[in-house]
């Protein structure tokens, strides 16, 4: 993570450009524009947001969704960023940041294994494996205490071609992303690959968390809402309209490709549209994934106490929309 000082100094020149009325609101995105951010850039795309402006700013690597959001509240801005939750825990444990999860895009982790051989148990997860900064929660509380022993964890970036190239043995693929490329490149290559799911560890976490701080939501409870319902009218829109929705992450990132951001919108959906979110509405809250990332991380070592999970997350603002 970047040091903390970088974004309160970039913060502070926006928030003395930004009048109380009528201020602008930030979205930091996890990662760069793609289908699985669609509902944050639909939504401010086609007013879903009401009188609001609300401005999505894109992730990547080095970047530090919480850090940025810390920064930017304490320059007085109203800010909203996505992460994966278990930063969000870090970030309250360790550092005293007064995160608070408001929403949940995806129920379940997106985030699979690629290995070039079998992998039958966590056992078997040995040598370099790459994974993206920040991500490499999972793997950790997946082997559990002196993981180190067992994984070199390599920064992956943004693309898998180490992985490709033989390199490392292991990887890391999102189901809307790298999964794709590797399903891609592998039957060009005529090579076979094997794919594993943490929750085939018992890691059984949901990621892209939408969280603000404390005191956003005790100031400003009606734009809590506001944001959460928007950015989940974005993403119905965006699965009923998938290809207007490719043009409007386009005007953002021209670099995308159709066919790649097409063949994720069912992998998207599929972490998003679930017998709980059929019933509760997108974006919902499940207390149990909570305490199954809290306890995974005090298990592996990697927190000093079981935290209560209650603290890291409110069930106030439910988004009220049913997907079809």
């Amino acid at each position: 993570m970047r040091p903390l000082s970088i974004y309160l100094i970039f913060f502070a020149s926006l928030a003395l450009a930004i009048p109380v009325a009528g201020q602008e609101i930030i979205v930091q995105e996890a990662w760069s524009i793609h289908m699985e951010s669609a509902g944050g850039w639909v939504a401010a795309e086609k007013g879903f947001y009401g009188k609001l402006t609300v401005r999505p700013i894109q992730g990547g690597p080095g970047i530090s969704p919480v850090r940025t959001v810390v920064a930017a509240v304490r320059q007085g801005m109203i800010a909203f960023g996505v992460d994966q939750p278990e930063n969000i825990i870090r970030g309250r444990e360790r550092e005293r940041f007064d995160l608070v999860a408001i929403s949940v895009d995806f129920q379940n982790s997106a985030m699979r294994i690629i290995s070039w051989i079998p992998i039958k148990s966590a056992k078997d997860l040995r040598g370099d494996f790459g994974i993206w900064s920040g991500y490499e929660t999972k793997a950790k509380c997946a082997v559990g205490k002196e993981w180190e022993k067992q994984l070199a964890i390599q920064n992956q970036g943004e693309d898998i071609k180490p992985w490709l190239e033989g390199a490392w043995p292991l990887a890391s693929a999102m189901t809307y992303n790298e999964l794709i490329t590797a399903q891609r490149e592998t039957k060009k290559m005529g090579k076979r690959f094997y794919t594993v799911d943490y929750r085939d560890f018992g890691i059984d976490w949901m990621e892209n968390v939408l969280f603000t701080t404390e005191g956003i939501i005790k100031r400003h409870p009606g734009v809590v809402q506001a944001v959460v319902t928007g950015r989940y009218k974005g993403f119905k829109w965006a699965f009923e309209n998938p290809r207007e929705t490719f043009e409007i992450l386009k005007k953002n990132n021209e670099a995308l490709d159709f066919g790649h951001e097409i063949d994720a919108v069912s992998p998207v959906k599929f972490l998003m549209i679930t017998p709980e979110t059929r019933r509760h509405g997108l974006g919902y809250i499940h207390p149990k994934k909570w305490e199954n990332v809290s306890r995974d991380m005090f298990k592996a070592g990697l927190l000093e106490k079981m935290p209560e999970a209650k603290k890291f997350y409110t069930e106030k603002f439910p988004s009220g929309v049913m997907p079809k």
